[in-house]
């Protein structure tokens, strides 16, 4: 083992671009995941009104809904029709908005019940949702008021009147997450999946890129010395590099534990062990270091939707649900979601260590085939173009369609919550019956403490927690507001907006008919004087993606980045072998890409339902120029690569982080200023909004100027960079003297 240190050692000083990225590539992805979310709050999204009605009226209620803090409502933003703010929604001015009637305030105080429309961007997703929760408090609010003028005329007490706006009133809360933080939701799983992407590449980089017998004898032919001294340096490395991600999230990130830093510490060792032996294995079964690094890239780009950060992996197909079980991420995020969100013991996590280990366990039966390859010489590199061809084909249409599969059930749906109803009444058995009924949720257990129902969350056997008083149904008949309690987790951004959303729901439907009995029981004189209480409904409509599907959502994103990074990676494998004239692979290579476009944006939102409301040939025509400013800044980027593997260690780890930049995960407002630089210098960034704008939501190519005159912008930055620098190396490499 010390000769293949050793050896191992002289290695790293003499390829100092790999030694160099082993440092700095998982620290960038610390300080970006630590970074990117800002304050990690969505606020001040700018919204809409059209106010047909013009009267103070309908200016109060501007006013109540403004004073959320999510929303701000600009004068600009007030709108004479519909139209007007349906173009600005379109164009992502706004992300919602309200319209309010014609003659609401005269048909309010006549004696009807008109109707305010809520209209919400529901293209991204995280958006849409807050923004329609702003916009019930808002209107609530303003109900609130005019029950409470009339009250306040007819001798009603507070307590009476808030009853009567709100005769049951849910209390949510989050656990672990209270602030309901974006970066606490997202900065720590995603940096360690980001991390699993580079360390399953770099480990089949540096193993592939040395399956020579003279490795093999520096250990005297034993495989598992030689392994041990060449992955030794790395291991250490990476070890380092997750105790410093540790302290940086749990210190300056303010990412709240209720454990200590100990079995974090150590479960994050573990998964860098089964990491590493995962790219062994990969490595070992795939001795050809193009194929096995392509391979290894695919599968850590998995790992996110693996990890079940993005998508429960419960409301997956079943076969998609096991085989994410065989990614080491999974376990790993299991293991630490019960460290920081319940402390669990070791009985609830022992599953996710022992899957951990048995990983380490099937890669090492893999190592003899690794030392099998070496003798019979079978790491040779493969021809350039199979290597081009796996990643152009597998990482489109392989991606493509087995993206649409994971996230084809599209919503979360039948949600597993534990009840405890102290009241044991008819009202609160009525309330259950109608949460049980939400598609959102699903009454798992009846628990008769609070002890029992955590455990329940502790074994994720239960997401959530449903808390009715005793007196539940005393204060409703009193005409006192009756609180509820509702526990929701956030082990997953969906757990949470599902379960609110179910239960928000139920209250608001029980509230139309409790409300009447409330009413009922009030003293005979102050009856018809609440009875002829002016009311509005309220009607919330999701624009673009209606059913607020994860898939439709994400989807159309997914599709960009693919083509995006595939060529990224086609034009560095094509580039390092440096055999190949700087100019002949760019018309082939964007040749294939647009045909290949036509399945990816053409054929795959019609196999899985997504949106398709753009006029095709005004999609394909952005599509034609995003892919010419993705190849110009490809063909840049990869004149400074040296070696066809060499491209894997830089481009498949930051897939993900395209799509934060993107600002359709997290608002761009809310994202720090450098950046929203760094938004403009990538084609994903005007791509992603592009393509939303046009298939998603129908809009025409007037609605995405901006994103085309960024992508020509960058055509002839990257371009002009591209044919300068290239041009001096041609001339480099021609020999002296012609």
């Amino acid at each position: 083992m010390r000769n293949s240190l050793h050896r191992e050692l002289q290695r790293m000083r003499s390829n100092r671009r790999g030694t160099v990225a082993a440092i700095v590539i998982p620290l960038f992805s610390l300080i970006f995941m630590a970074t990117i979310f800002g304050s990690g709050k969505i606020e001040d999204l700018p919204a809409g009104v059209v106010d047909c009605d013009n009267t103070t009226f309908s200016r109060e209620i501007i006013s109540s809904v403004d004073a959320s803090p999510i929303i701000r409502i600009d004068k600009n933003h007030i709108y004479s029709n519909p139209a007007e703010a349906k173009k600005a929604l379109q164009n992502m001015e706004i992300f919602g908005y309200l319209e309010i009637p014609q003659n609401f305030s005269s048909k309010l105080n006549g004696g009807d019940t008109p109707t305010i429309t809520c209209y919400y961007h529901n293209t991204l997703l995280a958006v849409g949702g807050e923004m329609e929760s702003a916009f019930v408090k808002g209107l609530g609010e303003v109900s609130r008021k005019l029950i409470a003028e009339r009250g306040n005329s007819s001798g009603i007490t507070p307590l009476q009147m808030e009853s009567i706006a709100l005769p049951t009133n849910g209390i949510f809360a989050s656990t672990y997450n209270s602030s309901l933080n974006y970066g606490i939701f997202l900065s720590y799983p995603f940096f360690f999946i980001f991390f699993q992407i580079f360390i399953l590449t770099f480990t089949v980089y540096i193993i592939g890129t040395d399956i020579t017998k003279e490795w093999l004898a520096a250990s005297d032919g034993n495989i598992i010395k030689a392994l041990a001294g060449k992955l030794l340096p790395y291991t250490i490395i990476f070890t380092v590099q997750a105790i410093v991600a540790n302290a940086v999230f749990f210190t300056i990130g303010g990412i709240p534990g209720q454990s200590n830093t100990i079995p974090l510490l150590l479960s994050s060792i573990l998964f860098i062990l089964t990491t590493v032996a995962l790219g062994t294995a990969i490595i070992s079964i795939i001795p050809k270091v193009s194929v096995a690094i392509s391979i290894a890239s695919m599968i850590g780009a998995l790992g996110a939707t693996a990890s079940g950060v993005t998508f429960p992996l419960e409301s997956m197909y079943p076969p998609f649900e096991m085989l994410c079980s065989l990614f080491p991420i999974r376990h790993f995020i299991e293991a630490n979601r019960s460290i920081l969100y319940n402390d669990a013991p070791f009985v609830f996590k022992w599953q996710y260590y022992a899957a951990m280990l048995l990983t380490i366990a099937v890669a090492a039966a893999t190592i003899p085939l690794l030392k099998k390859a070496i003798i019979k010489e079978k790491g040779k590199p493969i021809p350039t173009m199979w290597g081009v061809a796996l990643v152009m084909l597998g990482g489109t249409i392989g991606y493509g369609v087995l993206y649409g599969l994971l996230y084809h059930p599209n919503i979360v749906t039948e949600i597993p919550v534990a009840v405890i109803d102290n009241s044991r009444t008819y009202t609160s058995r009525e309330y259950l019956r109608s949460l049980n009924a939400t598609q959102q949720i699903n009454i798992a257990a009846e628990c008769t403490d609070l002890q029992q129902a955590t455990s329940l969350m502790r074994s994720a056997k239960a997401k959530g927690i449903v808390i009715i008083p005793p007196d539940f149904s005393t204060l409703v008949a009193m005409g006192i507001e009756s609180p509820f309690i509702v526990y929701e987790t956030t082990t997953s951004f969906l757990y949470y907006l599902t379960i609110q959303k179910g239960a928000a729901a139920t209250m608001q439907a029980i509230n139309g008919s409790l409300r009447e009995n409330v009413v009922r029981n009030l003293p005979l004189p102050q009856q018809p004087a609440i009875a002829g209480t002016p009311t509005f409904n309220t009607c919330h409509v999701a624009i673009y993606n209606h059913n607020e599907g994860y898939g439709s959502y994400l989807l159309p994103i997914a599709i960009t980045v693919i083509l995006f990074q595939t060529m990224l990676m086609c034009a560095g494998i094509l580039a390092g072998t440096r055999k190949i004239h700087p100019y002949r692979y760019i018309p082939p290579l964007f040749a294939a890409y647009f045909f290949l476009s036509l399945f990816l944006a053409g054929a795959v939102p019609y196999i899985f339902d997504l949106p398709t409301l753009a006029n095709k040939l005004e999609l394909f025509l952005f599509i034609f120029i995003f892919l010419a400013s993705s190849l110009a800044f490809a063909a840049a980027f990869t004149l400074f690569i040296k070696d066809t593997e060499e491209i894997m260690l830089y481009v498949p780890f930051f897939s993900i982080g395209l799509i934060f930049l993107s600002g359709t995960s997290f608002p761009m407002v809310q994202i720090p200023h450098f950046w929203q630089v760094v938004h403009y210098l990538v084609p994903t960034s005007p791509g992603i909004i592009g393509y939303l704008k046009l298939n998603s939501m129908g809009g025409n190519l007037h609605n995405i100027t901006p994103q085309i005159l960024l992508l020509v912008a960058q055509l002839f930055i990257y371009g002009t960079i591209f044919f300068v620098c290239s041009r001096k190396i041609v001339n480099l490499q021609k020999p002296s003297g012609k």
